[in-house]
């Protein structure tokens, strides 16, 4: 089966190539890219039609969390990659802080035989750096890095023994895998529980792992980084030639903390939104490249956990749908950050992070995995129309610029806008 994407305009960061070419897809790769119009229409059994529109390589993200196993009623894999292509995303990392925790091999196994039956797109799960979560012993590394398994993370928790980060460093080095960290002193946040926790308790555990990463010459990517101190950190270990990558969430740099009430926790989430100063440090991180990637840390929850005060609420914001009409507006129109920066960001640079190969491009031999957007689309927020099983969003009720029309996973189509409800909606 061949089928092409005409009449509309590409741009392709890792190539740095743009202007308006048709695309020709057979099977689930790009067989061929011509200027527009030049396709000759007996080489194709099925045309979409892109004219007006904006064409990207999908987008990654490296930061989700998808719920299952355990938690099915705030999202499963099958909704959670729903969502994912509604966002544009045709490759996603979820992290193991599910129940059980995916912690070893076995476990692996189940969580990945969950995702070949349900996911629309491609999930890759990252494995817990220590049992259960809990900091106290390490899962065997090599086993889960044989499995094919790039990061290993802890997310949702500090790893606060720095013994046991400094066996997670040497591991990264040896088998040249990722260790993804959130950085939060527990001793410290565990003070502020209907507050915001000091920007402190995040700068500590990233000069912390900045150093064991240095001392061992592993691979360091900082999740969700929020405050400047930590992204001056992270800029000078970057100088200093430390093998390291951070990532920021729309969330951060798109709000500041004056949309936090105790009273209506739709906008807590780990870390807090910060105030304006850290907000324009994030800016600034995102245009001189400290900060590598924009990730989601999409983190559904069912309305009950996000009711109520500030202290009893569960962390998380319902982020994957949002994300790029955020960072369009925020970083594009509002900020003056080139688009081709952008979807870079969302594209090719996590795909270098994660070693990901054929992906993130839209190059001849690469899997035709595209997202078609509107960039001249304005639209409101509305979290009831969410796909994901989670509403929890601060966005809720805003406006905003650029809309995902279609959504192209191994060049078959698994969103468009068209027909929302009865086809995407289960």
């Amino acid at each position: 089966m061949r089928k092409a994407i005409v009449g509309g305009y590409m741009m392709d960061p890792k190539t740095d190539m743009e202007g308006y070419y048709d695309i020709l897809i057979e099977d689930k790769t790009i067989l061929k890219l011509v200027e527009k119009g030049m396709l000759d229409a007996q080489d194709y059994d099925e045309v979409i039609d892109a004219a007006g529109k904006t064409i990207f390589p999908g987008f990654i993200d490296l930061h989700v969390h998808l719920r299952e196993p355990g938690f099915e009623h705030k999202e499963t894999i099958k909704t959670g990659s729903m969502a994912c292509a509604k966002g544009g995303y045709t490759t996603v990392a979820c992290m193991p802080n599910t129940n059980p925790v995916i912690d070893s091999v076995e476990r692996l196994k189940v969580l990945n035989n969950i995702i070949k039956k349900d996911a629309v797109i491609e999930i890759l799960p990252i494995c817990a750096i220590t049992h259960d979560i809990m900091g106290e012993t390490l899962t065997d590394h090599e086993s889960l890095f044989a499995q094919g398994v790039f990061a290993i993370s802890d997310d949702g928790k500090t790893t606060m023994n720095s013994e046991l980060m400094t066996e997670a460093f040497k591991n990264s080095r040896l088998f040249d895998r990722v260790v993804i960290t959130h950085s939060e002193d527990h001793q410290v946040s565990e003070q502020y529980k209907d507050k915001i926790y000091p920007i402190d308790a995040e700068t500590s555990i990233v000069k912390r792992d900045i150093e064991l990463c240095r001392r061992e010459k592993g691979r360091l990517h900082v999740a969700h980084v929020s405050g400047a101190d930590a992204i001056e950190a992270i800029r000078k270990a970057k100088s200093d030639g430390v093998d390291i990558t951070c990532e920021a969430a729309p969330h951060h740099f798109a709000l500041n903390d004056e949309i936090v009430d105790i009273m209506d926790p739709k906008s807590k989430v780990n870390p807090p939104i910060r105030s304006e100063i850290h907000r324009k440090a994030l800016i600034e991180g995102l245009k001189d490249g400290t900060i590598d990637i924009i990730a989601t840390d999409h983190a559904p929850h069912e309305v009950e956990v996000k009711s109520g005060t500030y202290e009893k609420a569960a962390f998380g914001i319902s982020g994957i749908e949002t994300a790029f009409s955020v960072a369009y507006t925020t970083l594009v129109k509002n900020e003056g950050i080139p688009l081709m920066s952008v979807v870079g960001m969302m594209t090719f640079k996590p795909a270098e992070i994660a070693k990901l190969e054929r992906v993130g491009s839209i190059q001849e031999g690469y899997y035709a995995d595209i997202v078609i957007v509107d960039l001249n689309e304005k639209h409101l927020i509305d979290a009831q129309r969410f796909i994901s099983k989670g509403k929890n969003t601060p966005f809720d009720g805003m406006n905003f610029e650029a809309g995902v029309n279609m959504t192209i996973f191994r060049g078959e189509v698994v969103y468009t806008k068209l027909n929302l409800e009865e086809k995407y909606v289960k």
